[in-house]
């Protein structure tokens, strides 16, 4: 990027959502949490489980913030809330401790997300075109190395991951430090499939905005059935 804070030059940033926008839809926690009590022996509804990680789970509830809980603690306080449920169940607690391992390896395995067919493509195009890339999601705190992993670290400039600064979108916190992270550019895209944690996240710290993969948005600036369209409509 050496050579874009000249004179006449304007800084241009696209930040990404990750889950349901660079890769396909997934329901990543509950898959792990279902191989997991399975791994280890024992049953439990499908459907018990969604409602728990639904309330155990940050970004479901964003108007939560938790600056003190990042990084690692914010591992450890899941990992309370999941042992809290095994006890409910009747698993003793020898088990849980392998059983948190093995779930946090699931998560962490590259292999169990798939690219859109087109993401690398645009993200390459796109940073042709002059501008930066960043990733801004609600996940875990490794997922850098994650995306590292799926073959995609050489498009990102950065990453803002909701579980490594303590605000899930679409809290106007996170955006905000998206935007100091990215030197506070003169024209930015929030490009997601989350007509609420993307879209009027974005639009309420003064993003333009991209919806894509999913059913129009009337607050959406524009809206995308493929990642391919949007050099298309960039500045």
């Amino acid at each position: 990027w050496e050579g874009m804070e000249g004179e006449g030059i304007l800084k241009r940033v696209l930040f990404w959502d990750f889950d349901g926008t660079i890769i396909y839809p997934n329901e990543s926690f509950l898959d792990a949490l279902d191989r997991t009590v399975r791994r280890f022996g024992f049953e439990i509804e499908r459907g018990d489980m969604r409602r728990f990680l639904h309330r155990a789970c940050s970004w479901y509830s964003p108007e939560v913030s938790y600056e003190n809980e990042i990084g690692g603690c914010w591992w450890r306080r899941l990992f309370g809330r999941f042992e809290i449920f095994f006890e409910g169940y009747g698993i003793p607690r020898v088990f849980y401790p392998e059983m948190e391992e093995f779930f946090r390896g699931l998560i962490l395995d590259f292999r169990n997300y798939r690219l859109y067919e087109d993401a690398e493509g645009v993200l390459r195009e796109c940073l042709e075109r002059g501008y930066l890339n960043y990733i801004v999601s609600n996940n875990f705190p490794e997922l850098p190395r994650v995306v590292e992993r799926l073959g995609l670290g050489n498009y990102f400039a950065g990453y803002v991951v909701s579980s490594a600064v303590g605000y899930e979108k679409p809290r106007a916190e996170i955006f905000q430090r998206a935007l100091r992270a990215a030197g506070d550019p003169e024209i930015c895209y929030m490009i997601g499939d989350n007509p609420i944690a993307d879209i009027r996240g974005g639009h309420e710290v003064g993003m333009k905005t991209v919806l894509v993969h999913t059913a129009g948005s009337c607050e959406a600036d524009w809206s995308c059935a493929r990642l391919a369209e949007i050099p298309a409509i960039l500045v």
